[in-house]
Parts: structure tokens; C-alpha cells; sequence
């Protein structure tokens, strides 16, 4: 589906679906509420809605965790429009009177699991009675010959229920899969397989029900594309040649996460993907084209390089960018480290005075148990069998010991990625100045290195702009969708150039768009005002995995006062936000140069101070880091149809999109 022109200034509201509300929704939010929200959005002047991911996720609340590329989330499935399934009206009102209270107990909070569960029962017992019938309908016959993915994917569910949710890695038949053996599966048991290939039948016809009476409206549908795919998904089950299954992807260590972040999600094998001319991916994209109008990559930096975690690693500390030039052997031989010393620059060792410093008495025994002497020295390595972090983990040992292990493991100035992939031993570099053998070096030692550093790091970004152009412009040019991308974090040098190029909006949001590289040290970087943004991004406040902007007012006095000052205002910053001043920053960001400038609906509905959580936490969607109910469960706190009654916020929010809308726009699109 296509975007409307970009000839004007779009303003729009993000929004999971599971948390919208209507009269008609049973426990949670449906695809078929979207048609409500996008006459609310009409009224306000809203023209864009974005989602997040709604692939199915299996038992996983978090959208981010798909079980499959293509299918849709049975969660989202309004059962009342299935035909037969008004032989059940009686037990869905009454899962729903019973889904309200379980819900005002936890505080708006939907039960995930129970939903899910009975929205699969209802929808299995329709197919059941109706077998007959819905085998003789020509579209569903139809769909599934357009459809080739649900063949994989029912099977893949179908197992996964036989082996009790268990991942299939752990199956005792039919972990490692060939495709005949699947179809001969699917032929086998096929009244099982065509339920999940119906139910996804009827969602696709909802979702895009839903869409085209957007499009209708003058409404557009975002969807959100996460790059990766779960290791326990139909994708990587059914299609193993797609993916790398010896490491993990996730982000290195930085100012908000010092240990790195480690996803668990598999890295792609993007040289079988190529040799399939990405068919994998273009058809994901048809899937997704179906629907909607525009899309969001997740992580779109992967595209260019991902962070390369080692299997055994917890923590994302010792992973590597992939693809990367790093350093030779050769190259460090150059600088006079001989094999030894890349030996002490790249293997942890710990001096017998370090190790009873740490632990005292229980030196001897954490040494005999846990580490190696290094010949006839009082030094150590650690023990082949625990030199990973999940090895170390696993020890039931108590924490003062794991926390010294751990802290050696990661104590590398130089990380050998030696694998199958690479000819010849490279290294890797993150945080020296952290690491007990960097600082045994020279200062001329330390300079040489990071020279050298800098060389291949260099080297590295020209081939990751290539290899983020040659992806990117397979992915802009297989679909019609407006494509957008999520560009935070270590982002090189190439990444801005190549978005701008193939004219894909990159991401802006307020609280971490600053400028880092004018701050002097200890200085806080100042926010860069939203109309020097580029017309090619999206603004936005506030995102999922972001407090809302009341939550961030309340968290963070410091952040507070620095931003107060750069919306022109003098004075004592105020400790608690105002209506007035969160409308103001709901201005500023509708002054953006962005072409979209979409709002969290958390951050819409504070504009009407009636509306107003008691505590801003309550309204967050994720905490990252975090595994909680609270999380993905988050519900709006009253309907839509309540919502459209509130003339007064419409108004507000329209007032903030029709001022918006009629700027003349500084550079055309």
C-alpha cells in the first residue's frame, strides 16, 4: 500500500493494538478497533496511526519476539465476526465481564496468557463445527495457495502444542527439519494444520478490513518490522539456512547500558539470503504491504553491521560488530606484541596477590576449582570449561565469587573472533581502558594501538555502508510503503548518508537528540532544537521503550531543568509538570522539520489533565531490560467511544495538527 504525497507536514498517534478499548473488543485490543480509533484520529486531525509489531509471539508478550515473519497474532482476533461463532456469544461476554475485573484489579492491565488462550479456544471450536463448510470456501482455498509461509508456521505451532511449548531445539523428532518433512506433516495432519491456517485467514481479512477503511478516512497504518526473528520461531526452524545459529545478536556497551545488551536473537546468514536473491525478505515486505502504508525498521543499524555476541555470553560486553575489518594478527605483530603477548593482551590473567585480594581465604579453593596456572607463576587464567559467562553463572558459587570470575572473563583488551567464517586469527576492541592488559602497555604502546584502531575502524565503515546500501535499496525497492527507520545508538558515520539517499525517514527522539559532539567534557550536550531536524525523520517524544513525557518530567531533575531552558523559559524549572507546559512541548515537537511527528496516546491523553494516572510509571509500555506483567500489557484507560465524547481534547490536540499541517514546509520532500 501506498503513503500519501509528502507534500505537507503529518502529525499521528502510536499505539500497541492490545491497548486499545471499545464496546466491541473482548479483553483486549482487536484489529477491528482501529476502524474506531481512526475516526477519533480523524477528528483531531490525526492522519497516521502507528502499531507495534503484531506478529504472533506464541506465549511471548513482547511484540519483538515473533514466532514467525509472517503471520499475524491470534490475540487480535475479534471472534464475534466468525461465522458460528455466534453459538459462543455467551462464553465470550462472560470471559469479558470477567477480563474487566481481573483488569481493574491489576491496575488496567491485561492478562496476556488468558486471553490469548481462550481467543485460540473459541476460534478452534468455530473451525471445528464448521469444518465442512470453511473447506468448501473458495477464498480460504484461495489465500492458502497465495500464501505458502502458513504451511511451515501451522506445522511449526501444531509441534510446538504436541512438545508442551517447549522450543524445538529441545524436540526429540522434527528439531532439525528438512522441507519434504514438513509438507508430509502438514498432508498427515491436516484438519490441524488448516485451524492455525484459518484463524490466520480471518485475521488477514480483519487487519486489512480495518486498513482499507483507514485508507478511506484519509488515515494511514505505520507498521513496525523487527529485524530479527526469534531463535524458537517458525523462520528459523523451517528455514535454517537463513540464519546463523553460532552467535547472538544484540548492542554494545555505551552510556546507558555498560554491559552491553544481549537480544538472544540468532544473526543472519546473509550470503544464503543473497544466493535466495532475498526472497525471504521480499516476501516479509508483500506480507506487510498488505496492510500497511508505512513501516518502521527496528534496529535498522543491523542492516549495516550487528553486534556479534559469541554463544555462552549473557551479557552483550564481548561481542564484536559483523561484518568488521578488525585487526590482524599481522597488524598487532607489526606494532611488536609477539605471540605472547597477544596471549596476555588477549587472555585474562589474574596474579596470585589480585585473586586474594578478592576473595581472601577462599583463594585456593576458587583457584584449584575455577582457574589454570599459568606454568610455575603465581598467575592464573581461567579454566577452559568456565570461560563464559553462562558457564560461570551456572556455578553454585555464592555471588562475591561469579562477580570476580565474570569481571576476569571480560577483562580483554583484545577479543580473538577466530571462527569458521574468518581465514586466520582477528581480534576485536572495546573499552581498553578498562582492561588489565592495555594499561600494561607503553603510552607509546597505547597510541600505536589506537592508531591502529582507528585505521581499521575506518576500513570497517566503508564496507558498512556498502553493505547497508545493497540491503537497504533491496528493501526500498520491494515494497510501495513509506519506509522508515529506527537509527539509534553506535551510529557510523555512513548511517545518515545512506538513509538520506534512499530517501528513508531516520528516527529523532527529543529527549536524546542532542548535540554530543559540541559538549565539552563533563558538560551536558545540549537538545537540538526539533525544526533543525531533518525533513527526512520522524519526531517523537516519546517511544514504547521510553517513559511518557510526564514520566520522564518526574525522573530526571537535572534532564528536566536543561530541557525547561531550551523551550525558552526562565526561571525555576517546575519539579511536576503543568498542562500548559506539556502542551507547549507537544508544540515544539509539532515545529519539527520532520515530515511525521507521531505522539505516544499516553502523551495525547495527558493533554486533558482529567485523564492523568495517578503515578506517569503506570502508563509506561516496556521497561527494557525488564520481564514483568506490566509489560506489552498496558490498556488505555477508557474507550474510544469515551475518548470521541471528550470534545475538548480533540480540539486541543487538532489545534496542535491543523497549525502543523498548514506550515509551509522549509525543504521539499
Amino acid at each position: 500500500m501506498r503513503f500519501a504525497p509528502l507534500d505537507h507536514y503529518f502529525t499521528g498517534v502510536s499505539i500497541p493494538v492490545a491497548a486499545q478499548r471499545t464496546a466491541e473488543s473482548c479483553a483486549v485490543g482487536e484489529f477491528a478497533d482501529l476502524v474506531s480509533l481512526g475516526s477519533w484520529c480523524r477528528s483531531a486531525g490525526l492522519e497516521v496511526i502507528q502499531l507495534l509489531p503484531v506478529n504472533d509471539t506464541g506465549g511471548n508478550s513482547s511484540p519483538y519476539s515473533a514466532i514467525s515473519a509472517y503471520a499475524l497474532h491470534p490475540l487480535y482476533l475479534r471472534l464475534q465476526a466468525l461465522r458460528g461463532a455466534g453459538a459462543f456469544a455467551g462464553e465470550i461476554e462472560q470471559f469479558r465481564r470477567e477480563a474487566a475485573a481481573r483488569e481493574q484489579a491489576a491496575h488496567g492491565r491485561f492478562s496476556y496468557r488468558e486471553t490469548l488462550a481462550f481467543k485460540l479456544s473459541i476460534a478452534e471450536r468455530v473451525f471445528a463445527e464448521n469444518q465442512s463448510a470453511i473447506l468448501k470456501d473458495r477464498a480460504f482455498t484461495k489465500w492458502r495457495a497465495e500464501n505458502p509461509w502458513v504451511v511451515p508456521y501451522a506445522v511449526f505451532t501444531a509441534l510446538r502444542k504436541e512438545n508442551r511449548e517447549t522450543p524445538w531445539t529441545s524436540w526429540p523428532a522434527l528439531g532439525d527439519v528438512e522441507p519434504a518433512q514438513i509438507s508430509a506433516w502438514w498432508d498427515a495432519h491436516l484438519g490441524q494444520c488448516l485451524a492455525s491456517a484459518w484463524v490466520q485467514f480471518q485475521l488477514e481479512t480483519q487487519l486489512l478490513a480495518a486498513s482499507r477503511a483507514l485508507e478511506a478516512m484519509g488515515v494511514y497504518l505505520k507498521g513496525d518490522l523487527p529485524i530479527l526473528m526469534t531463535v524458537d520461531s517458525a523462520d528459523v526452524w523451517a528455514y535454517r539456512e537463513y540464519f546463523d545459529l553460532g552467535a547472538l545478536a544484540g548492542a554494545p556497551p555505551d552510556m546507558f547500558s555498560p554491559d552491553g545488551q544481549n537480544w538472544g536473537f540468532p544473526v543472519y546468514n546473509w550470503d544464503n539470503l543473497g544466493r535466495d536473491d532475498y526472497g525471504w525478505w521480499k516476501e516479509r515486505l508483500r506480507q506487510a504491504g498488505k496492510f500497511f502504508h508505512a513501516f518502521r525498521i527496528d534496529h535498522v543499524l543491523g542492516f549495516f553491521r550487528i553486534w556479534r555476541i559469541p554463544r555462552g555470553e549473557v551479557t552483550g560486553l564481548l561481542g564484536r560488530f559483523s561484518p568488521s575489518v578488525g585487526l590482524s594478527a599481522g597488524d598487532l605483530q607489526e606494532l611488536g606484541f609477539d605471540e605472547g603477548r597477544l596471549r596476555w593482551l588477549s587472555v585474562p590473567h589474574i596474579s596470585g596477590a589480585e585473586l586474594s585480594a578478592a576473595l581472601g581465604p577462599e583463594a585456593p579453593r576458587v583457584a584449584k576449582l575455577w582457574l589454570q596456572r599459568v606454568g610455575t607463576e603465581e598467575l592464573y587464567n581461567l579454566a577452559p570449561h568456565v570461560d563464559s559467562e553462562s558457564a560461570i553463572h551456572a556455578l553454585a558459587e555464592p555471588p562475591e565469587v561469579k562477580k570476580f570470575l565474570l569481571s576476569w572473563h571480560a577483562n580483554r583488551a583484545l577479543l580473538d573472533w577466530s571462527e569458521k567464517e574468518d581465514s586466520g586469527t582477528r581480534y576485536a576492541c572495546w573499552y581498553l581502558d578498562r582492561t588489565k592488559g592495555f594499561q600494561s602497555l607503553s603510552d607509546d604502546e597505547k597510541s600505536k594501538l589506537r592508531v591502529m584502531i582507528d585505521t581499521r575502524r575506518r576500513e570497517s565503515e566503508e564496507m558498512w555502508e556498502s553493505r547497508g546500501r545493497e540491503l537497504l535499496s533491496i528493501i526500498r525497492g520491494a515494497t510501495d510503503m513509506l519506509v522508515c527507520a529506527e537509527d539509534l545508538g553506535d551510529v557510523p558515520r555512513c548511517v545518515p548518508r545512506v538513509l538520506a539517499e534512499l530517501r528513508i525517514l531516520g528516527l529523532r527522539i527529543v529527549r536524546w537528540s542532542r548535540e554530543y559532539d559540541k559538549a565539552g567534557p563533563g558538560e551536558p550536550a545540549a537538545f537540538i532544537p526539533p525544526e533543525r531536524y531533518p525533513p527526512l525523520t520522524v519526531c517523537t517524544p516519546s517511544v514504547h521503550d521510553t517513559s511518557t513525557i510526564r514520566g520522564w518530567w518526574e525522573e530526571d531533575a537535572a534532564e528536566r531543568g536543561l530541557f525547561y531552558r531550551s523551550l525558552g523559559e526562565s526561571g525555576e524549572c517546575p519539579a511536576h509538570i503543568t498542562p500548559a507546559l506539556l502542551e507547549k512541548i507537544m508544540s515544539s515537537c509539532c515545529g519539527a522539520a520532520s515530515i511525521l511527528c507521531m505522539f505516544q496516546l499516553q502523551d495525547l491523553l495527558d493533554l486533558d489533565q482529567g485523564l492523568w494516572a495517578g503515578d506517569p510509571r503506570d502508563c509506561r509500555i516496556n521497561v527494557p531490560g525488564t520481564v514483568t506483567e506490566q509489560n506489552w500489557t498496558w490498556r488505555m484507560p477508557l474507550s474510544i467511544e469515551d475518548l470521541a465524547a471528550r470534545a475538548g481534547l480533540s480540539r486541543r490536540i487538532q489545534a496542535l495538527t491543523s497549525r502543523r499541517r498548514a506550515r509551509a514546509m522549509k525543504d521539499k520532500i
